[in-house]
């Protein structure tokens, strides 16, 4: 037999080795994020970039629109208020969800709220879309003001109770 049929076996079965160790070591659970970090990296960022689409803006070099024009623009607005969404899902379950029937309810409320931007972001509904993002900030300022006050100077646009 020659040398070289015994070194290509030999480094196949090393090659799985390595990589299955690669995948034993990315298959161990990440500690969930602890929630003003999801709340302020992940659900921020993400209706920010959902009410980006709706922004109205007027400087000195007149004014300009946030709204998607193209295909891809509708959709990556529909993508920002499904992930929306899905945080409102995540809010509901372990480790986030609080022992609080208000808890509950206002996430329950924000993802309603992201499903209508979303479906009017597939139906390419600019006044739906704006519409869906005043209920969602309604949403978040609601919450906020039951859970975090600090982070909100007046009173929520909805009932929090």
């Amino acid at each position: 037999m020659k040398p070289t049929a015994i070194l290509v076996p030999a480094a196949a079965v090393a090659s799985l080795l390595v990589a299955s160790s690669a995948l034993n070591a990315q298959a161990t659970p990440a500690e969930p994020l602890p929630l003003p970090e999801l709340m302020g990296h992940v659900m921020q960022r993400n209706a920010t970039q959902l009410w980006a689409w709706t922004a109205q803006e007027t400087d000195a070099g007149g004014n300009h629109s946030g709204e998607p024009r193209t295909d891809e623009e509708w959709e990556d607005a529909e993508s920002d208020a499904l992930t929306l969404r899905q945080l409102a899902v995540v809010l509901r379950g372990a480790p986030y969800r609080q022992e609080d029937p208000r808890w509950d309810r206002l996430a329950g409320d924000l993802e309603a709220a992201a499903r209508q931007s979303a479906e009017a972001a597939e139906r390419k509904d600019l006044v739906g879309l704006t519409s869906a993002g005043e209920a969602i900030n309604a949403r978040c300022v609601a919450c906020h003001w039951a859970f975090a006050p600090a982070l909100e100077a007046t009173p929520p646009p909805v009932p929090i109770s």
